[in-house]
């Protein structure tokens, strides 16, 4: 794979990633989402900055995500969204204190190890 062609997959990845935490951030805003939430409320205050360009975010992953299929076979870059998660666990950990454990590390290096046997297919 060409690095252009793997710089377009993984530009896509990580506004799909971003898209994913800016998303949380937004929900982080709202609040817990029950069956007693009033959904007229609910729909209201999702129209925040961070859901807004979540959405965006998304909207512009998919866009370069069509580029990179129409570049490459869909048998390898579909995998490599498997990047995104090594993101988001990151950033959470990061951005949201969310807890990672020895047990995610190596979940972690083994994507990470299965994508760098990807890229060099």
């Amino acid at each position: 794979m060409s690095l252009l062609n793997l710089s377009i997959i993984l530009f896509g990845v990580i506004l799909n990633a971003f898209g994913q935490l800016l998303l949380k951030a937004g929900a982080n805003i709202i609040g817990p989402i029950t069956s007693e939430s009033n959904i007229s409320e609910v729909l209201i205050s999702s129209f925040n900055i961070y859901i807004m360009l979540g959405l965006l975010s998304y909207f512009l992953s998919v866009s370069s995500w069509v580029v990179a299929l129409s570049r490459v076979d869909v048998s390898i870059a579909y995998p490599m969204l498997s990047f995104g998660y090594v993101i988001v666990m990151i950033l959470a950990w990061i951005i949201f204190d969310e807890p990672i454990s020895i047990m995610k590390v190596t979940a972690l290096g083994i994507i990470i190890f299965g994508i760098a046997l990807l890229a060099n297919s």
